[in-house]
């Protein structure tokens, strides 16, 4: 098992796995799967150059991904997101998740002072991920997301990073 930036040559690797995680999980992102398919490779690469997107590799098979970016405001460069967490089925349980988590926090670390994260609040399993990794529950969105006319509440959770992490 292996984590590491992604770059523009896990082009087709990246557009695989996000769209795999669209389609089988829904309610897990925002993104809409139709506009996402939709996106020409200058776009995905404009993406990728825009934060950094960690790839989990088993076997040299790209098998999970965690996005940490930085807002472009000065009065917000002291934070961070995390978002665009996926781990495929056959690697769920290997600790490919923790190893993206852990080596998102590595890279935010010296930073940024805190990240911030939101998660379906039906999701408890990655509430509880989340909360292992010291991110903390600060406040709910109610009706969040709107899928097919059914709504979803969202965690906003924060992990304040310091010099030791």
């Amino acid at each position: 098992m292996a984590v590491r930036p992604l770059t523009q040559g896990d082009y087709d690797a990246l557009r695989d796995i996000r769209l795999e995680a669209l389609a089988r999980h829904p309610t897990a992102f925002a993104a809409d799967p139709e506009l996402e398919s939709a996106m020409d490779r200058d776009a995905w690469l404009a993406r990728l150059a825009s934060a950094v997107t960690l790839g989990g590799f088993v076997d040299d098979a790209l098998m999970g991904i965690v996005v940490f970016s930085r807002p472009t405001s000065r009065k917000l460069a002291h934070t961070g997101d995390l978002g665009a967490m996926y781990v495929r089925g056959a690697a769920r349980g290997s600790g490919l998740a923790d190893a993206l988590v852990t080596a998102a926090i590595e890279t935010a670390a010296g930073s940024v002072e805190q990240i911030k994260l939101t998660v379906n609040a039906a999701n408890t399993r990655a509430i509880r991920f989340y909360a292992r990794h010291g991110f903390r529950e600060i406040g709910r969105i109610p009706r969040s997301l709107n899928i097919a006319g059914i709504y979803y509440d969202e965690v906003l959770m924060l992990r304040t990073i310091t010099p030791r992490d």
